[in-house]
């Protein structure tokens, strides 16, 4: 697909200042199919993983993750009917214990879960959008949260030198991102932003999981999906948060019904 012009109402065009060529395949996967690595994120994301992984004493079994490569878009929650079953048939069909499989990924993908967001919350605020709880702000102050989430659940926030480590996995992204974008500007009040966001989460967090508690017991631990998406816009909790709390898997189509109300 080629990007070149914008259309207005009255069926008027004008060139695009930047024009673009969408192929559908996704840029990084070139990188990715070119070096042969397990996953794309260790192309994509090769100085922030160099900084992270080293933090949080973190291996990566490459022998499990490049047999479950090709089987893990089976666990995509909108498609699975039954995710438990899938873990163990993927097990099954790369010949390992599905808990030795789920040890191997799943702090991996939390790892790689905290990459993307922060890269994707470097772009949109150096693009001019801030942390709110309304639109893609919204979006933003969500993920971000979530980062801070899962740093704090598996103690890596200490490990990484909190807010200042925090930090720093911004300026990794920045190191591989310039080849593309070359150098980025100067954000000056970058770093406050993040650092306020993260204090607003500390005095908020624990309130509004007492407000999802109180939520559950009124509820009879059955949620609805007006309650997730409550919990998840208004209270500014994470689906994940959510679902540890409630001990439910976050619904398939909460996403979609997210984006489309």
């Amino acid at each position: 697909m080629f990007m070149q012009y914008k259309t207005f109402h009255d069926g008027s065009r004008a060139d695009l200042d930047i024009k673009v060529i969408d192929v559908g395949i996704g840029l990084e996967r070139i990188a990715w199919l070119y070096n042969g690595s397990a996953t794309s994120y260790m192309d994509t994301f090769a100085a922030a993983i160099d900084y992270f992984q080293p933090l949080i004493n973190l291996d990566m079994n490459l022998e499990i993750w490049e047999k479950f490569g090709p089987y893990s878009c089976t666990l995509d929650i909108d498609e699975a009917e039954d995710i438990d079953k899938t873990w163990v048939e993927i097990a099954e069909k790369i010949g390992h214990p599905v808990d030795e499989v789920k040890n191997a990924i799943q702090p991996v993908k939390d790892m790689y879960i905290i990459l993307d967001h922060t890269r994707s919350i470097l772009i949109t605020i150096s693009d001019g959008s801030l942390p709110s709880n309304v639109g893609g702000g919204g979006n933003v102050r969500n993920i971000l949260r979530r980062c801070f989430s899962i740093l704090k659940k598996n103690d890596w926030w200490d490990k990484i030198g909190k807010m200042e480590g925090f930090i720093k996995i911004f300026e990794m992204h920045k190191k591989d991102l310039e080849g593309i974008y070359g150098e980025f500007p100067e954000y000056k009040s970058f770093a406050q932003i993040i650092q306020v966001e993260y204090e607003r989460w500390l005095n908020t967090d624990d309130a509004q999981t007492q407000n999802l508690k109180k939520l559950l017991q009124k509820k009879k631990n059955k949620l609805t999906m007006d309650d997730w998406i409550l919990c998840i816009q208004s209270w500014g909790i994470p689906a994940d948060k959510v679902a540890e709390v409630s001990k439910t898997p976050v619904p398939s189509n909460l996403y979609y019904e997210i984006a489309t109300r």
